[in-house]
């Protein structure tokens, strides 16, 4: 967490990012509330957090230049500062950030403040997901990486590590404060020696989807979807509103089905020989979260039969009929086993026809 300066018109949190090729980024998420114009020498401020800054969040400082619809004070007083400034640049995305409630229409709210020395391979987009009426906001820095996310995994031989340490480490003469911290270097550089002779290191690509291809029905759903999304937020007609729902439908329908299918073939392709459907089970089997104990009508049970037991008195207590406070049961079974006698009686008499 980076120390922020005091600020009067811009509330702001910042961290420190160390990347290998650019050093240590700092990353501020910001707001500016609507109601009184952004100050310059907040801005300012807010970029000497480090040598390398991006400020992104709500700025509400709207302006063409970073694709907002019009131009408003705290954007006009955003346009003075860059216009001065020759190392940072702004950057929104192409898409609406704000939906648009009521008087409202669509525009660009959330933007990027880059300072010089931050990579230049930026990119913000707004995507149209969740509930709120602000998109989120993702913002890509860097080179990207098409061979994919590179997993490195490492194994450790604990036994040649054992041996490595006996071999290296020697129990050294102790008889100052500077003796003691020799021995304490001494000793952390024999383990980690150790620990690099012992381990193997292996590199793996990372599978971008591990359900499988998404098929090319629901890729075109999915980008047809997106199309009557923004359709629907540029005209708020209640036609395209319904076709962007019926299309999220549909993508649903298709992604449960494609992860249904997905578990069938995986499920088919286990083979008893290969320990794959014993790996399996034994996942399915450790995941399952133990029932923790249950407050019986005798009180705190342990073990599967007490809770099963508890669960069948308890669901015994809640189904059956309400029982009066002064009801007395021997008389309600008199009752009833009467009326039953009763019915089963045939009639003798006739019933006679009633007169007009």
């Amino acid at each position: 967490m980076l120390q922020v300066p005091q600020l009067d018109t811009i509330e702001a949190v910042a961290v420190g990012i160390r990347t290998s090729r650019y050093g240590e980024v700092a990353v501020a998420s910001c707001y500016h509330p609507p109601g009184r114009t952004i100050l310059e020498r907040d801005i300012e401020a807010l970029l000497t957090v480090g040598p390398r800054v991006i400020a992104i969040g709500d700025f509400n400082a709207k302006a063409q230049d970073w694709n907002s619809r019009q131009l408003n004070p705290s954007g006009a007083a955003l346009r003075r500062f860059l216009k001065n400034t020759v190392d940072v640049v702004a950057i929104g995305p192409e898409e609406p950030t704000f939906d648009g409630q009521g008087r409202f229409a669509p525009d660009v709210l959330d933007i990027a403040l880059l300072k010089a020395g931050s990579p230049a391979e930026t990119d913000i987009t707004s995507h149209h997901e969740g509930s709120s009426d602000h998109n989120p906001v993702l913002l890509t820095m860097g080179d990207p990486t098409p061979q994919g996310d590179i997993i490195v995994k490492r194994n450790t031989d604990w036994a040649n590590f054992r041996a490595e340490m006996q071999r290296s480490t020697a129990i050294p003469r102790i008889e100052t404060t500077d003796d003691l911290e020799a021995a304490v270097v001494s000793l952390e550089t024999d383990i980690r020696t150790a620990l690099e002779r012992s381990t193997t290191e292996t590199r793996e690509v990372r599978q971008a989807n591990y359900i499988g291809e998404i098929p090319l029905e629901a890729q075109q759903l999915i980008r047809d979807r997106r199309a009557a999304r923004r359709r629907a937020l540029r005209s708020g007609a209640p036609e395209h509103r319904r076709i962007a729902n019926q299309l999220s439908r549909r993508v649903r329908a298709a992604l449960d089905e494609h992860r249904q299918e997905t578990w069938r073939r995986f499920v088919e392709s286990l083979n008893p020989r290969d320990n794959s459907l014993w790996k399996t089970q034994k996942v399915l089997k450790t995941s399952r979260r133990p029932v923790p104990p249950l407050h019986g009508e005798q009180g705190i049970v342990h073990t599967n039969r007490d809770k099963a037991e508890a669960f069948a008195d308890s669901l015994e207590l809640q189904c059956r009929e309400n029982q009066l406070d002064d009801e007395d049961e021997e008389h309600t079974a008199l009752v009833e086993r009467r009326a039953m006698r009763i019915g089963q009686t045939p009639e003798d008499e006739e019933i006679l026809l009633a007169s007009g």
